[in-house]
């Protein structure tokens, strides 16, 4: 999924997509798509209080149990892990954000769609904003679509707006806790 996007990227924004935490990504062969490897994942996690406190991750795939240790699983996984922030739930449901009020003045928060993100990637104004702006674009839709498996047609959560506004902070986050 995210090899249709890339190519629509500048050499300078390529550099700044491959420092990210969805960097790692690019690398990768997997065969059936990005959101089978991670709904598979999903799958075979056992969550519980017990496992979250002792900074642990547990697989139980066909009675087999995989135990790893939080250094572990980054070095598996590659994305950081922390405390779990829930970036679907939003009080208010406005993020206020400069990102969506640049990128897509005329829609509001709650009518932009993940559908907007992606034709605006494939429009020819794409190619006019600015590297950062790119970017995150193609961050948000890798990550809401690729590996989060969000339809096109599904709303997007202000609280994830607010932090596509700051680079840094994006890839700063414990996005291996977020999904």
């Amino acid at each position: 999924m995210i090899k249709n996007y890339f190519p629509r990227l500048t050499q300078s924004q390529r550099v700044l997509f491959e420092a990210s935490p969805f960097g790692i990504f690019l690398g990768m062969h997997i065969p059936h798509g990005d959101p089978l490897l991670v709904h598979m994942m999903m799958l075979h996690e056992v969550r519980s209080q017990q496992i979250f406190e002792m900074r642990r991750f547990l697989f139980d795939i066909e009675g087999i149990q995989l135990d790893f240790g939080e250094t572990e699983y980054i070095l598996i996984c590659g994305l950081k892990v922390g405390l779990y922030v829930d970036l679907h739930h939003d009080k208010k449901g406005q993020s206020n954000s400069k990102l969506r009020a640049r990128l897509f003045p005329d829609i509001s928060d709650s009518r932009l769609r993940l559908k907007d993100l992606e034709d605006l990637i494939m429009s020819p104004n794409y190619l006019a904003l600015q590297d950062e702006d790119d970017v995150i674009l193609t961050h948000l839709v890798f990550m809401l679509k690729g590996l989060h498996g969000q339809e096109v047609k599904m709303g997007i959560p202000a609280a994830i707006y607010k932090l596509a506004d700051n680079i840094d902070d994006w890839n700063r986050f414990a996005w291996d806790t977020y999904f």
